[in-house]
């Protein structure tokens, strides 16, 4: 692989891991919470047993329950949902700066791109709900895809790793 290629090119480029593959790693790892990439995922507690952050049996559970999921499709999920929340954030922001009251802004949010969510809800009561406190709306969706991309991103650097080890003479 060339070393100026964009690095989702580079990831795409790789064999198609299934998203699953990280269950086996993490069961691999002597000691996840001294992996520099998953590390911050695992850690212990007052009495020295380990422990796991609460989202990381979510997440692979959700990687469990889609068989066909990829490692390189559950990166841009991840990575999706983290932009989505990035410029809900960033639209209402600048509305709000810009003196729009809350019925228009919401009119106007419910109009805009359906990527940001607002579109597609039902009544609105999601957008008013988003609005009234979008720390609470987004923080989770945003930890889990953090969560999300940290396990299909090094389960696509196994893969890599693989690729690297075997093919040296």
């Amino acid at each position: 692989m060339a070393g100026d290629v964009p690095l989702l090119e580079r990831l795409a480029q790789l064999p198609a891991i299934p998203a699953a593959a990280a269950t086996t790693l993490i069961e691999r790892l002597p000691q996840p919470q001294k992996d520099p990439v998953l590390g911050p995922l695992f850690g212990t507690d007052e009495e020295g047993d380990a422990v796991v952050n609460a989202l990381v049996p979510t997440v692979l559970n959700q990687f469990q329950d889609k068989p066909d999921l990829t490692c390189y499709q559950a990166l841009l999920e991840g990575l999706t949902g983290i932009w989505n929340a990035s410029v809900r954030a960033a639209v209402v922001a600048r509305l709000r700066a810009a003196g729009l009251p809350p019925d228009d802004l919401l009119l106007r949010l419910q109009k805009l791109s359906p990527t940001l969510g607002f579109a597609h809800e039902k009544g609105g009561d999601w957008a008013r709900e988003w609005l009234a406190d979008p720390f609470a709306q987004d923080a989770l969706l945003v930890q889990q895809c953090v969560v999300r991309v940290l396990l299909a991103l090094r389960s696509l650097a196994e893969a890599r790793a693989i690729e690297l080890t075997t093919s040296v003479g």
